[in-house]
């Protein structure tokens, strides 16, 4: 195949032995983006970004990247920052080769096709798929017909083409989803179905979610590991709350209470995360000397949020969280009898949705309307609870519901609970700022004065958040947005 390349004019350089490793977040970001990473290690460590229609780019870098600020600030940087932000870049597929380049040039000498030939391609540490040979063929901006010319002439040499660039059959051979693991709230469903059938149906999609999560929280692959099995874990103690009389009680009574304790072991490491996360827009404003007087501060949240991981870390490997799993896992997978289910367990499906999600909204409204500028901060932070539970039920079992007024209510649903999620996030800032000063006795007095301006900047996001709360619950508690509710429900309570 290359003889009849260098007939056509093509010019291959010599072979080189080449080790690429593929990366990708775990949820598969770049690959949606249509671009792969890799990490090439031949002289020295190269990142080349490529994908379809995509001029290549190149880096080298003296040390792997886990994340995306190991590298130095650039363009390269900000193309794939702006595509994983915190995720880790893990490795996908580990392919050792030989490589070379040929180029196409036209006669004023500029390249206007490129072919990559990859003969002995294998894949690190699976002997038992064979080695294979490639050629890749690639455009040049402006030389579409060149590229078209070069795969003609390979196809009238008996080759296949595949739709697949080589490392994506390498991942195909290892039985790699390049796609990653993206969690989704709900699985179809039917508001004829039983409602313990529908209901087991989302609470072992839910399981997947929360399995898939759980090793990266507790390896700190991420944040967002421990962000996402959080929300599956909350997710799963809604719809179990929403399951009396749907799932026998010596079912429900211990999984709730077991999910529970894992979701408040949760909860510190998490509450640090989001802080260091926010640390620098809430810095940034008070000017490069406050920042700077601050990272003693930093330092010290930075030590609480590990010693919250490693004790988060202790749960999940704990007999207690594996007993627990495992008797969970087992209930879901294995088929429920006829007898002794609880009366609603035949109910149907979209009729008992209905009437939990219709519950769930009256006591948000109701809660809501209660809520005036001098209610205990406790009190707004149940109602955002409130919110955040009726959105985990529509999501849910948002296959079942109708789209458009699902839409349109969610929209104002989702306005109220930002507006609850920054009061709450600034109290909790707040008090854990203050909860730190013992330890900051060694500080400077710059320090300490930092310390107060970064606690009144918080203090201002909390007043403005509580005095914007009366406009976006006026939002939600209106006619409009309860016309969009009505039509969802209707929908599946029929």
């Amino acid at each position: 195949m290359v003889g009849s390349l260098t007939e056509s004019g093509f010019v291959f350089d010599q072979p080189r032995t080449l080790t690429t490793t593929l990366v990708d977040t775990f949820d598969g970001r770049l690959h949606r983006a249509g671009l792969r990473l890799e990490l090439r290690t031949s002289a020295g460590i190269e990142l080349v970004l490529s994908g379809d229609d995509v001029v290549p780019a190149h880096l080298s870098v003296d040390v792997v990247p886990r994340v995306v600020t190991d590298l130095a600030p650039g363009p390269f940087r900000s193309r794939i920052a702006s595509l994983i932000d915190i995720r880790a870049l893990l490795p996908q597929v580990r392919v050792r080769m030989e490589r070379s380049v040929g180029l196409l040039r036209d006669g004023s000498g500029k390249t206007v096709a490129i072919a990559e030939l990859y003969e002995h391609v294998h894949i690190v540490d699976r002997p038992d798929i064979d080695r294979f040979t490639t050629i890749e063929i690639h455009e040049v901006p402006g030389y579409a017909k060149q590229a078209r010319r070069a795969r003609r002439v390979l196809q009238g040499v008996g080759l296949e083409e595949c739709e697949l660039h080589t490392l994506a059959q390498c991942a195909a051979a290892a039985d790699v989803d390049l796609a990653g693991f993206k969690a989704t709230a709900t699985v179809p469903l039917e508001a004829d179905m039983a409602a313990l059938d529908g209901i087991r149906a989302v609470l072992v999609n839910l399981e997947v979610a929360i399995s898939a999560n759980w090793q990266g929280a507790i390896d700190e692959t991420d944040t967002k590991f421990l962000h996402d099995l959080r929300i599956a874990l909350r997710r799963t103690r809604t719809v179990l709350a929403a399951s009396k009389s749907v799932i026998p009680a010596e079912v429900l009574d211990p999984a709730r209470e077991g999910l529970a304790w894992l979701a408040r072991a949760t909860g510190a490491a998490r509450d640090l995360d989001v802080y260091l996360l926010e640390w620098k827009g809430y810095t940034d404003p008070l000017g490069v000397g406050a920042a700077v007087s601050l990272e003693p501060v930093r330092d010290v949240l930075v030590q609480h949020c590990a010693d919250a991981h490693h004790e988060l870390g202790h749960a999940l490997r704990s007999e207690r969280a594996t007993a627990l799993m495992t008797e969970w896992r087992r209930w879901l997978g294995e088929p429920v009898g006829s007898d002794g289910l609880p009366p609603r367990a035949d109910d149907p499906l979209g009729k008992a949705v209905a009437r939990r999600i219709d519950r769930a909204h009256r006591r948000l409204i109701d809660q809501g309307r209660l809520i005036g500028p001098d209610t205990p901060a406790d009190d707004v932070h149940d109602l955002r609870k409130d919110a955040k539970k009726l959105r985990y039920l529509i999501e849910c079992f948002s296959s079942m519901l109708p789209g458009r007024p699902r839409k349109r209510y969610v929209k104002q649903l989702k306005a109220l609970q930002t507006n609850l999620g920054e009061h709450q996030d600034a109290e909790v800032h707040i008090s854990l700022l203050r909860s730190l000063t013992p330890a900051l006795v060694s500080a400077d007095a710059n320090a300490m004065v930092a310390v107060g301006e970064l606690i009144q900047r918080l203090e201002q996001t909390r007043v403005a958040a509580r005095a914007e709360f009366a406009e976006r619950f006026a939002d939600y508690d209106s006619p409009t947005t309860q016309r969009s509710f009505d039509a969802l429900i209707e929908a599946i309570a029929t």
